[in-house]
């Protein structure tokens, strides 16, 4: 964690508002633990920034512009939250949804926050166990991240195929097969047969440009081809 943190701190007298917020940020929480006297852990960092998050949000300051603060206290999380346990990512989802799954629809619009979000989404669901992965909240987050998965952006597109390709290849224990491997297999079935009702180009333009139901088959063949081995063994034995 450290390493990461370090590449971040010089970043305080940056011209980009995208690397000097994030920066003035942790030189903040780093104050206020010497202030607190306070042990520098990974959880220490994370609840300290899950802290600042929600006074972020109780205060309504949610803009998403470049520099703004809700954009670096994710990125920060997102940076902080491999390094921490399991148990106090378990121990703190109800908290982490209710602050974050919201955001979805308005990060969809600002695509670095957006990857922010997802890498700390990916933490979060390699952390849980199998009944917390049917709480509610987290199987609508999980929807959200699939419909990523051939979203136009490529960076959007990556960090949310790896996301679901990093967590269907690790089942919780004792589970042999990720819970939401048919869920995934019927969302992708059923996003193909959407992209194949979609016109598609035809003539000299079609050389030039995909329509959307192109793109969108291609962008899923590729996320299927990543994802098939961890998929039921029927599904599997179609693309056979």
């Amino acid at each position: 964690m450290e390493d990461s943190l370090a590449k971040i701190r010089p970043h305080t007298s940056s011209s980009l508002p995208n690397q000097k917020t994030p920066a003035n940020l942790l030189i903040a929480v780093e104050s206020t633990f010497k202030e607190q006297h306070t042990e520098v852990t990974p959880t220490a960092y994370f609840a300290a920034l899950l802290t600042t998050l929600d006074r972020t949000i109780q205060e309504k300051d949610v803009s998403l512009d470049e520099g703004a603060v809700l954009p670096a206290e994710l990125y920060l999380l997102a940076v902080v939250a491999p390094f921490v346990s399991s148990s106090v990512i378990r121990t703190n989802l109800t908290t982490l949804l209710s602050l974050t799954a919201p955001l979805f629809l308005a990060l969809n619009h600002h695509a670095p926050p957006l990857r922010s979000q997802l890498s700390l989404y990916q933490t979060i669901f390699g952390s849980l166990d199998k009944p917390q992965l049917e709480v509610q909240g987290v199987r609508q987050t999980f929807a959200s991240t699939l419909q990523l998965c051939i979203d136009p952006r490529p960076k959007v597109r990556k960090k949310a195929v790896d996301l679901v390709k990093d967590l269907l290849s690790k089942p919780p224990t004792p589970l042999i097969r990720h819970p939401y491997s048919e869920r995934v297999a019927e969302w992708v079935k059923n996003a193909l047969t959407e992209a194949s009702a979609m016109p598609f180009k035809k003539g000299k333009s079609a050389k030039h440009s995909a329509t959307p139901g192109a793109e969108e088959a291609i962008h899923l063949l590729s996320f299927l081809k990543q994802i098939i081995p961890n998929l039921p063994p029927q599904v599997r034995c179609m693309k056979c």
